[in-house]
């Protein structure tokens, strides 16, 4: 049996192209990187696939860049210290099969423990397990995105590779002038699905299945889909048996409906969500992180464990992949005989906004420290992805998205953003001496 004391460290999203270690003559980069060495357990979000291109680009359902690192970055991400690495996310399929399992084998290659894809949906599902001398740590990794999702096998039929999926379901209820207009420009389209025959005060839009219902109001509500809840719930309570510590990775890409005053929507995740966080905890997660949003989210400490809805970026380098398909070319209107970087640079142009909005460049290294199962300390390390503002990013395309500790300046605004994000859940956090600490 493993120890009752364990430290444990999260980031977020690490969309990640190119080495690590050759930044580490920087000290503000390697006193992050000591600090991930040093704890007992760390880990990330990777949100790209390794492989060198054995597998064919996606294509339908994808809107975005697709995510492909050469095989040396599991080294680099094993060299930086982690331990661990949730895969369910949107860019884990960008090259299907190929690229899944070129990515499995090259995590394990080094040592790596994931969790989150695989070839069928028990596979994708399981918790992976690490074990340390602090005790068998488990992850366990799902995402809201609706793209590649795994299924489970049959007894007469295989499953299919994909992500762990923990999906939302979206229900438009319209009042009676809202409801008939919409199902009027539906009919028109060739689009009705009603429910069932005899019911006309319900109907289905096909390309995400969004239910329309006829009600008093017009809202939009989410739910959680009932059997990934309760499966995902299910493989959280089977590694607490089989685990000393547990971590729930959630890339999550939905937004709140609705905001506190002085909010916008963008700053928090959806109640269902916040339902499962908890529930999680309830079923024996130590530690459950989301990401997806490539911004920062609030902290809530649920039963004295640390829910993060969302730590942003770790590493923030999707305009440094060599390739990208040609579908992705025809979307921004460019010819085959256009470069990558004109792609690139066609999608950063105004009015998008993505790629020069400061708080995609700003983040946090969480560090947990639990002693006899009890949370004692939490401390939040502000990072910078050393993006400036003022510069367009084709100016600095090499140089920005890679992590350091932020200075105490830009560091003393980052944690006071999080403890105005946290303040909703009644999470206190103060600055002290350059580090986040969260009143526990």
């Amino acid at each position: 049996m493993g120890s009752h004391n364990c430290s444990i460290c999260c980031v977020g999203d690490a969309f990640i192209s190119r080495r690590l270690s050759v930044h580490q003559n920087n000290e503000q980069f390697f006193n992050m990187i000591k600090i991930l060495r040093g704890a007992d357990v760390s880990v990330l979000n990777l949100e790209t696939a390794i492989h060198s291109f054995e597998g064919y680009p996606l294509g339908e359902g994808k809107g975005d860049a697709y995510g492909q690192a050469d095989p040396y970055i599991a080294d680099e991400i094993k060299w930086a210290g982690f331990d661990l690495v949730s895969r369910a996310n949107n860019h884990s399929m960008d090259y299907t099969v190929g690229g899944l399992i070129a990515t499995t084998k090259h995590l394990d290659r080094v040592g790596l423990a994931h969790a989150g894809a695989g070839m069928d949906l028990a596979e994708a599902r399981a918790p992976a397990c690490l074990e340390t001398p602090k005790g068998i740590v488990s992850i366990i990794s799902a995402t809201t995105y609706n793209l590649a999702f795994a299924s489970y096998p049959r007894l007469d039929l295989q499953g299919r590779p994909g992500v762990n999926p923990l999906r939302i379901q979206t229900t438009y209820y319209l009042d009676s002038y809202d409801f008939h207009a919409m199902k009027k420009i539906v009919k028109a389209l060739n689009m009705w699905q009603p429910k069932s025959s005899e019911d006309g005060e319900e109907f289905f839009f096909p390309p995400r299945q969004q239910v329309f219902k006829l009600a008093k109001e017009t809202k939009t509500v989410y739910t959680i889909n009932e059997t990934d809840f309760e499966n995902n719930i299910k493989a959280i309570q089977n590694a607490k048996k089989l685990s000393d510590w547990v971590i729930f990775s959630l890339h999550d890409h939905y937004d709140a409906l609705t905001a506190p005053e002085g909010y916008n929507t963008k700053q928090f995740t959806t109640d269902p969500i916040e339902s499962f966080a908890r529930a999680s905890i309830d079923a024996g997660v130590d530690v459950f992180f989301s990401h997806g949003t490539h911004m920062l989210r609030g902290l809530e400490i649920y039963k004295r464990k640390p829910i993060f809805y969302g730590l942003g970026n770790f590493v923030f380098q999707s305009t440094l992949i060599k390739k990208q398909p040609s579908d992705l070319f025809e979307k921004y209107g460019l010819s085959l005989n256009s470069s990558t970087t004109d792609l690139y640079e066609k999608r950063e142009k105004s009015p998008r906004r993505f790629f020069n909005e400061q708080e995609y460049w700003e983040s946090v290294l969480v560090h947990c420290l639990f002693q006899n199962k009890n949370l004692i300390e939490l401390k939040l390390y502000p990072l910078t992805l050393n993006y400036h503002s003022k510069k367009p990013l084709r100016e600095q395309r090499t140089t920005a998205g890679i992590p350091s500790l932020a200075t105490k300046t830009l560091g003393k605004k980052i944690i006071k953003d999080m403890n105005y994000l946290s303040s909703k859940y009644g999470t206190e956090i103060r600055y002290h001496d350059g580090i986040g600490v969260v009143i526990i």
